[in-house]
């Protein structure tokens, strides 16, 4: 009877071991890639979703293409080592240029996590040093909650890779003859989350900094900083806005989150003011307009929360959270 036992226990054991080894051999399938032009030598590759699964390979996060003389300039390294790959081949093949630099305009794994590909054939990948700093602390993170997502298959061979070029605050990047500016204006979505801008054309790429139909996320973020860093954006007149999420549109899309944002500020510093506690304001601040937008019901009771930690730092620790509301309003 034991032999019977382990003899099933022995094929039971080579079957999950077998079938295991065939799921790891499985290609993981990789989404396909459109350019969508937005000016002259401007182009982006739009995400087909929000939400992360096995069809769009983590590809959630619009990539921006920038021709520059005979290069490519790109903004984000997408998902995986794999999905970079993917975007390298593609972009080249359709436009007939190299990739020469990739811009990171701030940490979120679907953003960065191509790097190491870029910058293991002499690509450099610039990103200020705030970004630089937190790839370094929490991407490998990143790298695991994607594998959960997505299978060891399609996030093989992705590691975190920091930037090879470091900025510290905004100025025109190296490298390029185009006039393209990051743009720092402080700790917003994230500390060192950036825009891009093309004097030539005026696009503007947001990244995380403004969308349509997707909430600003606080999770990493300073609302008071973030709503200011809207007027300094406006104040560009952009053509078009390139957002990490959504499609792109006019400069409309910064007063969209400004007005979200500010909504928030002022709704949580009454209440504070009127001696609300946390747990009231959390349960009972709504911002009217924006209930159907992307993360609503799933962060917008986080942001209030947040917010109310940061409104209370700035009564309790001036020094260490300046009080800044005699900000500026977008026109």
């Amino acid at each position: 009877m034991s032999r019977l036992l382990c003899a099933v226990i022995a094929i039971f054991w080579l079957s999950c071991v077998a079938g295991a080894a065939d799921a790891a051999a499985q290609p993981a399938t990789l989404p396909p890639l459109r350019l969508e032009q937005v000016a002259s030598g401007i182009h982006v590759l739009r995400a087909p979703g929000f939400e992360v699964d096995a069809a769009n390979a983590g590809f959630v996060s619009n990539i921006g293409v920038i021709e520059d003389g005979p290069g490519l300039v790109l903004i984000g390294s997408g998902t995986s080592a794999r999905f970079a790959r993917h975007l390298q081949d593609f972009v080249q093949r359709t436009l007939g240029k190299p990739v020469v630099l990739v811009v990171n305009l701030h940490g979120g794994g679907d953003h960065v996590l191509g790097n190491g590909v870029f910058e293991a054939q002499g690509i450099p990948v610039v990103a200020h040093r705030e970004t630089d700093r937190f790839i370094r602390a929490s991407c490998q993170g990143c790298v695991d909650r994607l594998t959960s997502a997505l299978g060891a298959a399609m996030m093989s061979d992705t590691e975190p890779a920091a930037a090879t070029l470091l900025m510290d605050g905004t100025g025109r990047l190296p490298i390029v003859s185009r006039r393209l500016r990051l743009i720092h204006p402080g700790h917003t979505f994230q500390p060192g989350a950036c825009a891009l801008y093309d004097e030539a054309t005026g696009v503007l790429f947001a990244g995380e900094l403004a969308a349509h139909g997707y909430l600003p996320d606080l999770y990493n973020g300073r609302e008071v900083q973030w709503r200011d860093a809207l007027v300094e954006l406006r104040a560009l007149h952009p053509g078009v806005v390139v957002p990490s999420r959504g499609a792109p549109a006019d400069a409309s899309m910064l007063a969209e989150t400004h007005r979200y944002l500010a909504e928030l500020v002022r709704q949580t510093d009454a209440l504070f003011e009127q001696g609300a506690s946390l747990q009231e304001v959390t349960q009972t601040l709504d911002i009217p307009g924006f209930e159907d937008w992307y993360g609503y019901a799933q962060w917008h009771r986080r942001n209030v929360h947040f917010a109310y930690l940061h409104r209370e730092q700035r009564e309790f620790s001036p020094a260490a959270a300046p009080d800044t509301r005699g900000s500026a309003r977008l026109p």
